[in-house]
């Protein structure tokens, strides 16, 4: 039986902050205050459980990052494992059987567990992109819904919802939407990934002001539009 396909209700973005860790900390905090201060609360964290596979970047319980996060009181889904394959690639899963695949997203989702007290809501991949098996293994482990590209995969009931357009930074200076200025204007929904550099870097808090105050936009994490 073929899997239902909905589309994202217009005039919606399904908002992030990706690449949660320890190496990004002081930018996290700062650029929760920007969002505060522009009337933009509702949104995912897309934590990365073990970033770089770097000791450091490891999500602890016991770390005051970590304390500050779960204050926030947001959803939180899981961001890839490391997020990077060890040649350096955002595809961190291509090239791994579905076995290997599973063992890392289950490592992940036990030091997400441990560190914040509940299981991620779901998972969005590096790049927002990943192969088919991930999500195939994303449904196995009992999460809620896996991201890729403009699919959303809820797995409660099999459905799919589509957005018109995703916007991901990666906290560089520059950041081209031209691609996605179409749909915008046409109120067509939307994935946004704000990374944490973003704030000091280019004009991705720009483009969420004028979403949200000349558009019209509405906000929203993503567990809370599939629920």
């Amino acid at each position: 039986m073929p899997k239902r396909v909905e589309t994202v209700e217009d005039m919606t973005v399904l908002l992030s902050i990706h690449d949660i860790s320890p190496i990004y900390e002081d930018d996290i905090v700062k650029t929760y205050d920007r969002l505060s201060d522009l009337d933009i609360t509702k949104l995912t964290l897309l934590v990365t459980p073990f970033y770089g596979l770097k000791k450091t970047n490891k999500i602890s319980e016991d770390s005051i990052f970590v304390k500050f996060l779960k204050s926030l009181d947001l959803e939180m889904a899981m961001h890839g494992f490391s997020h990077f394959s060890k040649s350096g690639s955002l595809q961190e899963f291509n090239g791994l059987v579905h076995t290997k695949v599973t063992s890392r997203l289950k490592d992940g989702v036990s030091i997400l567990k441990k560190g914040f007290g509940l299981k991620p809501s779901g998972f969005i991949p590096p790049s927002w992109e990943s192969p088919p098996k991930v999500v195939k293994a994303v449904k196995e482990l009992g999460l809620g819904f896996c991201v890729n590209g403009n699919s959303i995969h809820r797995f409660s009931d099999d459905t799919i919802f589509t957005t018109a357009e995703r916007i991901v930074s990666e906290g560089k200076r520059t950041l081209n939407i031209e691609t996605s200025l179409i749909e915008i204007e046409l109120g067509g929904s939307l994935q946004i990934g704000i990374h944490p550099l973003d704030y000091r870097t280019n004009r991705l808090f720009e483009v969420l002001e004028d979403l949200k105050d000349r558009l019209g936009y509405k906000f929203m994490g993503y567990n809370a539009y599939l629920t």
